[in-house]
């Protein structure tokens, strides 16, 4: 891992945010990019007091701020982590993630509240909407989160379909930078039918070269058999594998994935 992107609105949980990625930088040796997307007419006006004059001065107050946001993460025990700072114009989807595109973001990291925590326990956020509309590993971090290492992983599988290989893989790298053990779950209406456990085999094959266990389960309610099974497993990160045309698709859809991302304690890292 090289590069980690830090999209931040300089509220408290985006710095709490802001932390576990310079943590997580400092772990893997990788540089941190702070990002601020910015607009003359701020998306959420709750978070700045007055309207900046032009977009000029838009640019030049994130600038400040991100530079004092730096400022704050470093200490000398991470001085050797390279942090930067990137304010980009633009609705704040938009700007982040065309800054995680040409900055060949590793890993995208956001809080998966804001400005205004309270409403987006009800409604969502911009973080958790993005995880379906991202083509860069996601990685949200719920306030309550603090990073301490990643040793374990619950891995929710959808075995409805194929499974894609490539994201599997990729989430599997994920596992390995980490060091840590894959608890893979698949939750299944039909766990003793035959194709199914076809399936479930075809992942231990896939899987073979990682320490890891897997389990099939029925379950009426998917999110609370994912975050169940994780918390036994006292899982350090929860991973997801989006796929097209399946359960998990719903699952990452905008409403879903907010569901998931209220609820959760634990990171959540949407592989894609």
């Amino acid at each position: 891992m090289k590069t980690i992107v830090l999209a931040t609105d300089f509220s408290d949980n985006a710095e709490r945010a802001a932390q576990y990625a310079l943590q997580m930088a400092q772990a893997h040796n990788a540089q941190l990019v702070l990002v601020n997307a910015y607009q003359l007419f701020p998306e959420n006006p709750i978070k700045v007091g007055d309207f900046p004059l032009s977009i000029t001065e838009a640019r030049e107050e994130s600038l400040r701020a991100l530079k004092k946001l730096g400022e704050k993460l470093r200490t000398p025990e991470n001085a050797h982590i390279h942090i930067r700072a990137i304010a980009k114009e633009g609705g704040t989807r938009e700007a982040i993630l065309a800054v995680a595109h040409d900055e060949k973001a590793d890993l995208l990291v956001l809080s998966t509240v804001g400005t205004a925590p309270q409403s987006a326990q009800v409604m969502g956020s911009v973080a958790t909407d993005m995880a379906g509309q991202t083509d860069v590993p996601l990685l949200l971090i719920p306030p309550s989160a603090r990073y301490g290492g990643i040793d374990n992983v619950a891995l929710a599988i959808d075995l409805a379909g194929t499974t894609n290989a490539i994201a599997l893989d990729a989430a599997l790298r994920f596992a390995r930078t980490f060091g840590a053990v894959v608890n893979i779950l698949c939750v299944n209406d039909k766990p003793d039918d035959e194709e199914t456990r076809k399936r479930a085999e075809h992942i231990r094959r896939l899987t073979a070269g990682q320490p890891h266990t897997l389990t099939i389960e029925s379950a009426e309610n998917v999110y609370e058999a994912i975050l169940s099974f994780a918390r036994a497993q006292k899982a350090d990160l929860i991973m997801m594998l989006p796929q097209e045309h399946s359960w998990f698709a719903r699952l990452l859809g905008a409403g879903e994935t907010q569901r998931v991302a209220r609820l959760t304690d634990i990171p959540l890292l949407a592989v894609v």
